[in-house]
């Protein structure tokens, strides 16, 4: 596309890549509007999958399991790490998760539709989605959610997303390793209030 504005020979893959380099490390976002990205996504609870929804920058779109015609009475949940560090916990936990198993069955059986008895659901119930976004909004989520401040379970589902792209192709790792980063490495210092360490602070102003 850089090589179109540039009125440039563009049969040549490597002086494309090259290119396309060139138009990344001089920061030339809007050439990674024309590369999509698109993923089936599943094994992640509801409430990651909100956040995830959160990046909306650049026309992003995506599908999402429906609750309205699917029957979630076998739904699947995040057990969070922190349930799991403490026996009482993890099964107070999923006592709770069997609970609403069995209300939502009882709800349907009832006469209640999928799509009401869907009000009951939990955000740490599994959802599915197919997402598709460009290149540009896929960095700025990940230089949001792979900073050790996102939510565990994001970033889990954003460092996944980076290993699966970065198997895709030489040019695909090129683009995980140097541009899927935690924004720290981006800015070369912290900008949360409350940081990791992992860089230090900005000085304010």
């Amino acid at each position: 596309m850089a090589g179109v504005c540039w009125n440039s020979p563009v049969d040549n893959a490597e002086k494309n890549i090259k290119r396309a380099k060139d138009c990344i490390t001089s920061g030339h976002g809007r050439v990674l509007e024309y590369v999509d990205i698109e993923l089936c996504i599943s094994g992640y609870s509801a409430r990651a999958i909100r956040e995830y929804y959160t990046h909306i920058g650049g026309g992003p779109t995506r599908l999402q399991e429906s609750t309205r015609y699917v029957n979630c009475e076998k739904f699947e949940y995040y057990l969070p790490n922190t349930a799991k560090a403490n026996p009482e916990a993890e099964q107070a936990y999923k006592e709770c998760m069997d609970f609403i198993r069995t209300k939502y069955g009882e709800l349907l059986e009832k006469g209640v539709s999928k799509e009401d008895a869907a009000n009951i659901l939990p955000l740490g119930m599994m959802t599915k989605i197919v997402d598709k976004r460009n290149l540009r909004n896929m960095i700025n989520l990940m230089n949001q959610r792979l900073c050790t401040r996102a939510y565990i379970e994001i970033r889990t589902l954003a460092n996944e997303i980076k290993k699966e792209l970065s198997e895709y192709s030489e040019e695909w790792k090129w683009i995980c390793e140097n541009l899927f980063v935690p924004k720290c490495d981006v800015t070369g210092f912290c900008t949360e209030s409350k940081c990791c360490g992992r860089r230090p602070k900005k000085e304010s102003l």
